[in-house]
């Protein structure tokens, strides 16, 4: 059951664990900042080679420092909208009537968002980032439950070892890393695109969306906070991954597949069940 805050009692307790949240997020940050790039050095071969299970570990390790913040304030933002819930529910919204959160209808809406996004990894991402429009989808369909545990989920209990023969548990820690990015993207399109017209959604709202996604993936050119692929690789690896991204990938793979999944689900929200 989500919690009400409809009392100036349960006001306070809400802004006091909001306060130990972002807290817990900026300490996280800033350890997995220093984890980075003051011990793990990795504009050298400190570390060994690219890939090497040292790096691996220490990846792991700053994506579980930088991912999981996300999903707290993510999901405590989120159960503690009323409005949002009553909406999801399908039902008219009462102030000061408690909803709750994870209802049976939830909870089959992110057993969706898992298989979905898991399936995705029929297709290499590299290749048709069909995953990206999976993750895309149920965020902004259903919002950033769905979104990111199914990402996260989905990926590193299906994708991973299912579609790619991945069972090595240090990098399938990378869809930890991914899940928050869909908890925040979801937070952000409910409180600051969903309410607008469908053309503003289409529009400035689809730039929004793709700026805040964009940033915390990695960017074009520059890593972004959740992504851990300069810990992973010395240098010059980094730096021929980083242009095999930016002039494939991300324009031909992954940007199409952002706009389709977006447009798409964006113009589903009134016939979703």
């Amino acid at each position: 059951m989500s919690i009400g805050l409809e009392t100036e009692a349960t006001r306070a307790t809400y802004r006091r664990n909001m306060r130990y949240i972002w807290g817990y997020c900026a300490v996280s940050w800033v350890l997995a900042f220093l984890w980075a790039f003051v011990i793990n050095q990795p504009w050298t071969a400190t570390m060994g080679v690219a890939g090497t299970p040292e790096r691996n570990m220490f990846a792991t390790i700053y994506r579980c420092l930088a991912g999981f913040p996300c999903w707290a304030w993510g999901t405590y933002y989120y159960i503690n909208k009323h409005k949002w819930l009553a909406e999801d529910m399908g039902i008219p919204y009462e102030e000061g009537k408690m909803y709750p959160a994870f209802t049976p209808k939830r909870l089959v809406s992110i057993a969706m968002g898992i298989a979905f996004f898991g399936v995705s990894g029929i297709i290499p991402a590299g290749t048709f980032d069909f995953a990206q429009f999976a993750a895309t989808f149920m965020t902004v369909l259903y919002g950033p439950l769905e979104g990111g545990f199914g990402v996260a989920l989905g990926g590193m209990f299906i994708r991973g070892p299912i579609f790619s023969g991945n069972l090595n548990p240090l990098t399938l820690s990378s869809f930890i890393n991914d899940g928050g990015i869909y908890f925040i993207c979801g937070c952000l399109y409910r409180q600051y695109i969903y309410y607008h017209t469908p053309r503003w959604r289409a529009t400035f709202g689809l730039l929004l969306f793709f700026a805040v996604e964009d940033r915390m993936h990695g960017g074009w050119f520059i890593p972004g906070v959740l992504l851990g692929l300069p810990i992973n690789n010395i240098w010059p690896a980094y730096l021929t991954a980083r242009t095999t991204t930016n002039f494939y990938s991300r324009p031909f793979a992954w940007l199409p597949n952002l706009v389709l999944g977006y447009l798409v689900a964006d113009a589903l929200q009134k016939y979703k069940v």
